[in-house]
């Protein structure tokens, strides 16, 4: 059901940030929700240079999809999506301008927690070296079970676009089969040997049953999680 209007969506905060921190993803955009139920917002983009000036050239796409409705906010929290510029003159974007077409209501079941998701290496410890990213460690902190994807994001090698330049997506693949949490719990996803090296950071976000029209896509790119422990 609709929830506000497309001109205004009170208890929503939305903001872009270029460069990321203490080894999060760069060129995220965040949506805060501090309202009492879940929201499923869906953004535009328009790409802008350091002068504020609009780039039409320029296309913006998102990694989980939040600008089809892809991406669910639990009450109290905040949600990230990655944005990626591509077209003549992606290398001048210095900003966004954002648009929110619409929020709706999501029925979270009862989540008022985010979940998370880690990259771990063969002996389940939290690693940001690509080489050693056996697994993904996932963990539900809310006092109900959840499903919640896992997406594995590939990133442009260092300094490509110069050495102050954000770094960029390049490629995103979720995982086919939702991951099922009980209430207050962890697990490991262990992945397929063949892509040691590949991805840089994970992803893990609510999966919540698309309830509006069918014609908004599934994730393009599915990668099957590997069978059983690496020991």
């Amino acid at each position: 059901m609709g929830l506000f209007s497309r001109r205004n969506q009170p208890g929503l905060k939305v903001a872009y940030a270029p460069r990321g921190t203490d080894g999060t993803l760069d060129q995220t955009v965040r949506v805060e929700n501090t309202t009492e139920v879940g929201v499923r917002p869906v953004l535009t983009f328009t790409a802008v240079d350091f002068y504020g000036r609009e780039l039409p050239n320029v296309e913006v796409g998102t990694v989980l999809g939040i600008d089809r409705g892809a991406v669910v906010v639990a009450p109290g929290q905040t949600a990230v999506d990655v944005l990626h510029f591509h077209g003549l003159g992606a290398r001048n974007v210095r900003g966004v301008n954002i648009a929110m077409v619409d929020a709706t209501e999501a029925d979270l079941g009862g989540a008022t927690a985010p979940v998370e998701a880690l990259m771990v290496d063969m002996n389940q410890r939290a690693t940001l070296d690509p080489a050693d990213f056996w697994g993904v460690g996932v963990v539900n902190r809310n006092d109900v079970p959840v499903s919640m994807k896992v997406t594995l994001v590939e990133l442009e090698p260092e300094g490509t676009g110069g050495k102050d330049a954000p770094r960029q997506a390049v490629d995103a693949v979720t995982l086919t089969e939702p991951v099922e949490l009980a209430s207050q719990s962890h697990d490991v996803v262990w992945l397929p040997e063949e892509i040691r090296g590949r991805f840089h950071a994970v992803i893990g976000h609510l999966d919540v049953p698309w309830t509006g029209p069918s014609d908004v896509p599934d994730d393009p790119r599915e990668l099957e999680p590997g069978d059983g422990d690496q020991g």
